[in-house]
């Protein structure tokens, strides 16, 4: 019966792999899901460079199978939670809007750290003086505490396909 098993595996058996099945005739296949080895015993692949756990052909071994402990250290860079910083206020509705203008070097837009639809229903929006960020090389805003927010001023817009738009820290 075993050598009918070992001829039915020979196609998926390495030379080596098929010696070692071969020396052990009373050995219960197991692995590739054939079948699950009887109780107390385990599958020992038949190859020991194989690392695909159930998926290696072996036979089944009298005992427990053999664990490996193995630790992993991540090193993971912390991500600054931005926090607002004080701007000036701009835009929406108004009772004297000229009082609520940017400066030349600012450009006026939605306050990020603010829900609701910004300008557009008429909440104020906030002055910043634009500084680059995001883009194809995904540069980072050289304050930490900022974050990189989508810059009004271009037709690109990430949430509709535009994954290399620029941005504004903020």
């Amino acid at each position: 019966m075993m050598f009918l098993q070992t001829l039915m595996l020979l196609p998926l058996l390495g030379s080596t792999a098929l010696a070692a099945v071969a020396l052990d005739e009373r050995a219960t296949p197991c692995g590739f899901k054939i079948a699950a080895c009887p109780t107390g015993q385990y599958c020992k692949p038949v190859d020991p460079s194989c690392t695909r756990g159930q998926n290696c052909l072996g036979t089944c071994k009298k005992g427990t199978a053999p664990t490996t402990t193995t630790t992993t250290t991540t090193t993971a860079t912390p991500t600054p939670t931005p926090t607002p910083t004080k701007y000036k206020s701009c835009g929406g509705f108004r009772v004297d809007p000229a009082s609520y203008k940017c400066t030349v070097d600012e450009i006026c837009m939605d306050d990020p750290y603010s829900g609701g639809c910004g300008m557009a229903c008429d909440a104020p929006g906030i002055c910043v003086k634009p500084v680059f960020c995001g883009g194809f090389a995904g540069i980072q805003c050289k304050d930490k505490t900022k974050m990189c927010v989508d810059d009004p001023r271009d037709d690109c817009d990430p949430l509709n396909g535009g994954a290399d738009c620029g941005g504004v820290c903020v």
